[in-house]
């Protein structure tokens, strides 16, 4: 939801994916969201707008996103790449064709993609 994180975010994943455009699913802490599957509204509402992108959009790939100074999910940074390996893992049993990715933001605003 993070205004800071968009663009960079945005510029990572058309250079990563040589893309022209990127869809944009956003909530507050949706990585410990994702991870937690607590909140089913919210859950409902991102895989909801998840199948648009994909079925109306045709995206091929799905990044997951937490970043320094997250209000959403203040967890330290150590706890926030858990939430993201496990928001992570429940999107590929959703979506296993999509190619799914965990995406850090760090407090410069530089991204780099976390690996499994």
């Amino acid at each position: 939801m993070d205004g800071r994180t968009q663009l960079p975010v945005n510029e990572f994943l058309r250079k990563r994916f040589g893309v022209d455009y990127v869809d944009t699913v956003t909530e507050p802490g949706p990585n410990l969201i994702l991870a937690r599957q607590a909140a089913t509204s919210q859950i409902g509402g991102i895989l909801a707008r998840v199948d648009i992108s994909v079925h109306h959009h045709g995206s091929k790939a799905v990044a997951v996103v937490g970043h320094h100074g997250c209000a959403g999910n203040p967890a330290p940074k150590s706890e926030q790449m858990v939430h993201l390996r496990e928001a992570v893992a429940f999107l590929r049993d959703k979506y296993p064709s999509l190619t799914i990715l965990a995406l850090w933001v760090d407090e410069n605003w530089t991204v780099s993609e976390v690996r499994s």
